[in-house]
């Protein structure tokens, strides 16, 4: 069906190639309820800094194993923790969704994804089925261009100019992404600038690109694209004094990769750290979160380090290792695709860095009819489920064969892109 599908012309350019031959489907409660509990989840990571840290963000970072020159460029943005705007990766393994990471800050990938949706529903056979069904989708496009008005309101009143903002050279590298969000974000009243870092100046305290004043900047950069990046990083200084000021709102600070980390959901499985939480508490990680732990012996709250490695050794099959901050799976090492000389090497090779090691979750199959050959085949799918301050905000999914690798990421030139509808 997804040769037949009339998407927007840049989106049908940006990812059109890559697209899954259906949609999946979820029971809406379900994805609903799993959005609380990353509302939950969320709430718990930041007031570590205060129930475990003393208040000291910093210190959060240390324990997570960021190194110092990242730690000082997530920290430099002073106040409140940052609004939640986030996208899960999860798995669900037939009975319940397993979050593998929670992506926390601005630069989110799949906001546009509605779009798939919306042209599913244009097919006539689709929408009779769907409307037999009682099939709905939440469009995230709106959701964000909602939190940049608000993000906006103090400094304007009008309508905001609102640029999304690479770092040197990460505009040209994903193009095609970013023409894609700002085709969605017209579709909902924001007409979104496009630029890099090093295009941005400053104008009685407002933020310009390329000479033109802006409201609110949209970050997709991230700290390792910049840290060592001088002139990157005087930039972020402006910006961050102008959000300071009021001037340009900096949607959102860099202070998000705290909590984007892994090792952020390794603490929450760390001994000591548990006994801070509440019995509620507990019950949302405990069904939510994969056992996850940190490897840096200088990281460990409480309990063995030594009887950690003996484990993760004993359980090598089920397990998997993970760089603490990282994209698209590079770094992975999956115990059962190891021997036990690659694996020890693997936990030794981690032990002065952020890395995690976590329960392996295995998802249920998603059976997908081949549109050319007729067979049906058995995806995995890697649910990215979206989640802002009125909870569930949109999903969708990347979705691989299993022959063509464990790591569900566009890394992996197997993987393909599809929408989801939720059913009562």
């Amino acid at each position: 069906m997804a040769r037949k599908l009339e998407l927007p012309a840049v989106y049908a350019q940006s990812f059109g190639h890559v697209l899954l031959d259906r949609p999946l489907f979820v029971d809406r409660a379900e994805i609903e309820a799993f959005a609380a509990d990353l509302q939950t989840l969320y709430g718990v990571m930041v007031s570590l800094t205060d129930r475990v840290y003393g208040g000291d963000l910093r210190a959060y970072c240390r324990a997570i194993g960021m190194d110092d020159a990242q730690a000082d460029l997530m920290c430099r943005r002073a106040g409140d923790p940052p609004v939640l705007h986030a996208r899960a990766d999860a798995y669900h393994d037939g009975e319940r969704f397993s979050l593998l990471e929670l992506n926390v800050g601005s630069e989110l990938g799949g906001t546009d994804t509605a779009q798939q949706n919306r042209a599913f529903l244009g097919v006539p056979e689709f929408a009779d089925f769907a409307e037999r069904f009682g099939l709905g989708h939440l469009d995230t496009a709106p959701r964000v261009a909602a939190a940049l008005r608000r993000a906006a309101a103090p400094v304007t009143s009008d309508e905001p100019v609102v640029a999304l903002i690479e770092s040197p050279g990460g505009l040209a590298a994903h193009e095609h992404v970013f023409l894609a969000v700002r085709e969605a974000m017209a579709d909902h009243g924001v007409r979104l600038l496009l630029g890099e870092m090093q295009e941005l100046g400053e104008r009685n305290g407002k933020i310009t690109l390329r000479g033109t004043p802006l409201d609110v900047v949209l970050r997709y950069f991230v700290a390792g694209e910049i840290v060592e990046d001088r002139a990157a990083r005087e930039v972020l200084d402006t910006l961050n004094r102008a959000d300071e000021a009021g001037r340009t709102a900096l949607f959102l600070g860099l202070d998000c990769g705290v909590y984007a980390s892994k090792g952020s959901l390794a603490l929450l499985h760390d001994p000591a750290v548990r006994s801070s939480l509440t019995p509620s508490e507990l019950a949302v990680v405990d069904r939510t979160v994969p056992w996850t732990r940190l490897l840096d012996p200088a990281l460990q709250h409480g309990g063995d380090r030594a009887a950690l490695l003996e484990r993760c050794r004993d359980e090598r099959a089920t397990l998997v290792l993970k760089p603490g901050v990282g994209y698209g799976g590079v770094g992975t090492v999956i115990g059962h695709q190891a021997d036990d000389r690659q694996w020890a090497e693997a936990l030794a090779s981690a032990a002065g860095g952020d890395a995690v090691v976590q329960r392996l979750v295995v998802p249920a199959a998603e059976p997908v009819v081949d549109a050319e050959s007729g067979r049906t085949e058995g995806w995995a799918a890697n649910w990215g489920v979206f989640v802002d301050q009125e909870g569930y905000a949109g999903a969708f999914v990347r979705a691989l064969k299993p022959s063509d690798g464990a790591v569900i990421s566009f890394s992996n030139p197997g993987t393909r892109s599809s929408c989801v509808f939720t059913t009562d």
